[in-house]
């Protein structure tokens, strides 16, 4: 009895450890879809994005997600993003501290086409679908991939009950789904056709960058 119950306790050690140490040792480098580490974003270039890269990843190692995972992700895009306003260092900030887990930018739902024209003027949403596999995560739940959504606030919503001063426009937050049996992952996480999370155009960065810009008219 006793040497089932020291097994018992091993095996959960492992199954506590063993994600942490895969998310970290350099065997599992690099990581996968190499092309989505290519990307520019707008103002950004590529150099400064693998430099934010650096520093995400420098903040993941050897640290627990935790219970509350989109809480400890704000943390880290907020030191990765040093709170600028461009929607563009926003996306790429968000961008690399997904992908210095290794999760795989998926889509931009089932509205990319228009999206930030749209959102502009209706006000809104953008949102970004991210993959990962469970074992990355280093917290324990079912096999399978585990979803990460981050979004970026435009405008209010002309629907949108909330005041003025709670809705922080331009502001970057996270969503994080795993597999479970009671809530699954909804169908619409396909593979999407583009590598790089898109940033709003030139004439349209100040709906996204926190400006108090108020919905514009159809």
């Amino acid at each position: 009895m006793w040497k089932f119950i020291k097994y018992a306790i091993l095996i959960l050690l492992l199954a506590i450890a063993l994600p942490r140490l895969t998310s970290w040792l350099p065997f599992t480098f690099p990581f996968a879809q190499p092309e989505q580490d290519e990307c520019t974003f707008g103002s950004v270039t590529n150099a400064e994005y693998r430099s934010m890269l650096s520093k995400a990843r420098s903040l993941q190692r050897w640290r627990w997600l935790g219970s509350k995972p989109p809480d400890k992700l704000s943390e880290q895009f907020l030191v990765v993003s040093e709170n600028s306003l461009s929607p563009s260092v926003k996306i790429a900030a968000m961008h690399a501290v997904l992908r210095s887990m290794g999760a795989e930018f998926r889509n931009n739902g089932s509205f990319g086409d228009g999206m930030f024209d749209r959102v502009s003027n209706e006000g809104g949403t953008i949102s970004y679908t991210y993959a990962l596999a469970v074992p990355r995560i280093g917290v324990l739940a079912l096999p399978g991939n585990a979803w990460f959504i981050g979004h970026l606030k435009g405008p209010p919503h002309h629907l949108d009950r909330e005041s003025g001063v709670r809705y922080r426009q331009g502001q970057v937050y996270f969503i994080a789904h795993f597999p479970n049996p009671v809530d699954p992952i909804p169908d619409v996480f396909w593979r999407g056709k583009v590598s790089c999370p898109p940033v709003p155009p030139k004439e349209l960065e100040a709906f996204f960058a926190g400006a108090p810009h108020e919905a514009r008219g159809n």
